[in-house]
């Protein structure tokens, strides 16, 4: 079986992450609370005002290494 860098990621970690909502009726704009700039930011589709709260979010991972340490373990897990 080929592995492409390209292929979507199955099964990634999720976990409970603090977001920004848009308060807008019908937008459903949102950001993470690590990576908005602003105390309480607007929102950059609508420029409504948001509110804080949660949602399950895929962990986000942050290196080269990190994302090819769990495409390793992703192939592992389907040749057992």
């Amino acid at each position: 079986m080929s592995y492409s860098w390209n292929k979507p990621l199955e099964n990634l970690p999720e976990e409970m992450t603090a977001i920004w909502s848009c308060t807008k009726e019908g937008c459903n704009g949102w950001i993470r609370d690590n990576f908005s700039f602003k105390d309480v930011p607007v929102c950059s589709q609508c420029a409504s005002s948001m509110v804080s709260s949660n949602k399950i979010l895929p962990i986000l991972v942050s290196s080269d290494q990190q994302i090819k340490l769990y495409r390793k373990n992703q192939r592992k897990d389907t040749k057992s």
